[in-house]
């Protein structure tokens, strides 16, 4: 009988080196012999024709050896993730302020950088365009006039619509509507490690590129094409990497290391610091949305109209697939037989937009269940009870989507939480309950072919399992290794999991939209079990030969469909409810999170401390998205240049109490039942937390984060609460409106603020 390494909450295999400051992430590579250092020299605003580049005062700088620029790149010099829209080094324009316009190689750091400051640029500004509104009206400037149009306007990335049954006619003669406008910003990924690398050619001449990154083939792929280069001249070797959350997903510097290093003949390192790197890779995509909810007299929704409008920044990048992932989730877990949902992304000279932890469906999520919970209280229903009545029927066919782990999620979030009383108010603050729910899709879905590859070595010593899945920390090195011990019954410890290099470990697609458990951890199990049947057929492990065997295995996730064609658009979902407390002070507009509970049904659990830690997480993440996380951006330059300034919850912000409830209703397609998680964990909390701001305030903020600012703003649209109120004598009034009451508490959750 097979150990049960599944299931098991073991230690992650990375986390020692880590924890004793082991691990070698970029910068803390040696510094090889003869290395040169590379210094980018961006564009000074947001747009602007460039007439030419001056690298006079640069090349006098003591130290430099070269100044490159888009002659010396050789191939297209474009590159993205979707389509090549995006020069590695500018020609004759530039939309964003994170445009390299040349790259300075010299002796040594101090010097490139110096050598970058007296690069001069021959530039004429031109107007920005930040607005994407205004970027669809025909009098805009066409901001990529060589791409064929695909909108309305030239300038529109993408546009996408759902339409099913007759929703302005259902609208018009619905009992009840609910209409809300909602607006969500910028977002810095603000993973620890900044960008940095080094590239260096081998004796065969290859190029290999040591970097953090989330889907390295990916990487070589367009540097292949933007510099000319056959692939199999290119390599990527892993280092360890300090977190990503989608902001590695598109390309960095790694192209630019590359060219360095070729046109040089030696090795190059390169090492963003922070403002650089804010300045340089993508933000979550700010929405604006336009929402009409109709429903019944009993809560149970007729038809859901919406307008999403996503900014994607200069160049393309993940937008279309951001914006096709938002409307097919624009409408939430819910059975609703009429829907229009139109959604347009659009290009501006506003920093590029990007993957990030959730794909666009954070956006509707808050929108959604904001428009859910102002019907619960328009009916005077419990926020739960609202969401359960319009719960999809029970799946009747294989691949279809069935509710029943969302339903468990909401009856067990809504029981642990209320559980405990909410504290009664003292002074200006006032507490309030909310809750909201969510789905995510798993994988990579609209017609795409989400597979992976795993190359499985077995020994009598044990097994090697090697696959391109990055760890950026969400554990997935351990949880493949618990796969293979679980289908090989090997004890954990005799199983080592190797992704770092391109090289040697086939392709397992970008660590991102929570796919990896799933896809990667199905080719693991394939492999295993091929590796354990040819076990079986040769008589035992004994008697494999002194090199043990290898099998390699691809797994294909089930088909999808474009968003436009009939047919199963996503293979798979995870779902999760949250409910929040929080306290507000009316005085202020401040606001404290006190306690999130969280369910997540997962599938099977692989590793139960994994998932708790990647709900908890997710969960502090979007509690900076909801309340405090803000990235400033004016006429196309952003203004939030560190760390600190992105207001990123530190362990003082996070809510004191984070539980974490594992709802397991196994996935027939997924590796012993298992899917991803990483994303859905974060979508419910938001609403969760701006739903819990109302019950305490009466107020409605319909533009995150929830500043102090805006918080007063509410409250004065809305009218003062009532300070002397009575509490509401709804017998769900907690959850529903603001509660006044009286008692002996100092501050909430007891910590002074």
């Amino acid at each position: 009988m097979a150990r049960q390494a599944v299931g098991s909450g073991l230690q992650r295999t990375d986390g020692p080196a880590k924890v004793r400051g082991a691990a070698r992430y970029p910068q803390d590579l040696p510094v090889p012999e003869g290395c040169l250092y590379a210094v980018a020299v961006r564009a000074p605003v947001p747009h602007a024709r460039v007439h030419g580049i001056r690298p006079g005062g640069a090349l006098s700088v003591p130290g430099v050896r070269r100044v490159l620029t888009w002659r010396d790149v050789r191939g297209s010099n474009r590159y993205g993730l979707m389509e090549p829209d995006q020069p590695v080094l500018a020609e004759d324009r530039v939309l964003t302020v994170s445009d390299v316009v040349a790259l300075v190689v010299a002796d040594s750091e101090r010097s490139a950088r110096e050598g970058a400051r007296r690069v001069r640029l021959d530039l004429t500004p031109l107007p920005a365009l930040t607005d994407p509104a205004r970027a669809c009206e025909p009098s805009a400037p066409v901001l990529h006039p060589e791409r064929p149009a695909v909108g309305p306007h030239p300038n529109v990335v993408a546009v996408e619509e759902v339409r099913q049954g007759d929703p302005e006619r259902v609208l018009a003669q619905a009992s009840i509507v609910i209409e809300g406008d909602y607006e969500t910003g910028w977002v810095e990924h603000a993973f620890l490690g900044p960008e940095a690398g080094i590239a260096a050619a081998d004796g065969s001449g290859r190029l290999t590129l040591w970097v953090a990154t989330q889907w390295p083939e990916e990487d070589l792929r367009q540097a292949a094409r933007a510099l000319g280069e056959p692939l199999e001249r290119l390599r990527i070797v892993q280092t360890a990497i300090g977190g990503a959350f989608g902001g590695r997903e598109d390309v960095s510097l790694q192209i630019l290391l590359l060219l360095a290093a070729r046109e040089t003949g030696a090795p190059v390192r390169m090492v963003w610091d922070r403002e650089e790197s804010i300045r340089g890779h993508g933000k979550r995509h700010p929405f604006r949305m336009r929402y009409r909810l109709g429903a019944d007299r009993d809560g149970r929704l007729l038809a859901v109209e919406a307008d999403l409008l996503a900014d994607a920044g200069g160049y393309a990048s993940t937008s279309a697939a951001v914006l096709a992932n938002a409307v097919s989730h624009a409408t939430g877990p819910y059975a609703v037989a009429h829907v229009l949902v139109r959604g347009r992304a659009v290009y501006t000279n506003n920093p590029v937009t990007c993957a990030f932890r959730g794909f666009g469906v954070n956006q509707v999520t808050f929108a959604m269940e904001q428009q859910m919970n102002r019907l619960a209280e328009r009916l005077g229903l419990h926020p739960a009870e609202v969401r359960r009545r319009n719960l999809p029927p029970t799946a009747q066919e294989p691949g279809a989507v069935d509710p029943q782990g969302l339903r468990e999620t909401l009856d067990r979030a809504v029981e642990r939480a209320e559980a405990a009383a909410l504290p009664p108010s003292r002074g200006p603050w006032r507490y309030g309950r909310g809750l909201a729910s969510a789905v995510k899709n798993v994988g990579y879905s609209f017609g795409f072919d989400d597979h992976a590859t795993a190359r499985v070595t077995l020994t009598q010593d044990g097994a090697v399992v090697r696959t391109g899945a990055a760890e950026v920390g969400q554990g997935v090195e351990m949880v493949l290794a618990q796969i293979a011990a679980q289908t090989l019954d090997l004890p954990p410890e005799r199983v080592r999991v190797e992704w770092q290099d391109t090289a040697a470990a086939p392709e397992a697609g970008s660590t991102s939209a929570s796919h990896q458990t799933f896809v990667t951890g199905n080719a693991v199990r394939l492999a295993c079990l091929r590796a354990r049947r040819t076990v079986e057929d040769l008589g035992g492990v004994d008697r494999l030969p002194p090199g043990g065997i290898t099998v390699i295995e691809t797994y294909h996730a089930p088909k999808t469909v474009p968003l436009r064609q009939r047919g199963r658009t996503h293979y798979a979902y995870s779902w999760s409810t949250c409910v929040a407390d929080v306290a507000v002070d009316v005085e202020t507009g401040r606001v404290r999170v006190l306690r999130l509970v969280e369910a997540v049904d997962a599938g099977r659990v692989i590793n139960p401390l994994l998932f708790a830690g990647q709900v908890e997480g997710g969960a502090v993440m979007a509690q900076g998205y909801a309340i405090q996380e803000r990235f400033e951006v004016r006429d196309g330059v952003p203004l939030t240049r560190s760390l600190g300034a992105c207001n990123i919850p530190t362990a003082v912000d996070a809510a004191p109490v984070i539980e974490t409830l594992a709802v397991e209703t196994p996935d027939p397609n997924g590796p012993y039942g298992a899917r991803g998680i990483g994303e859905v964990t974060m979508l419910p909390v938001v609403p969760a937390i701006t739903a819990a701001i109302h019950a305490a305030t009466g107020a409605w903020v319909d533009r995150i984060p929830a500043t102090p600012e805006r918080v007063l703003a509410a409250l004065e649209s809305s009218g003062a609460p009532d300070l002397g109120a009575a509490p509401n004598d709804r017998p769900d009034g907690s959850w529903i409106r603001h509660q006044a009451r009286t008692a002996q508490q100092e501050h909430p959750g007891g910590r002074r603020g």
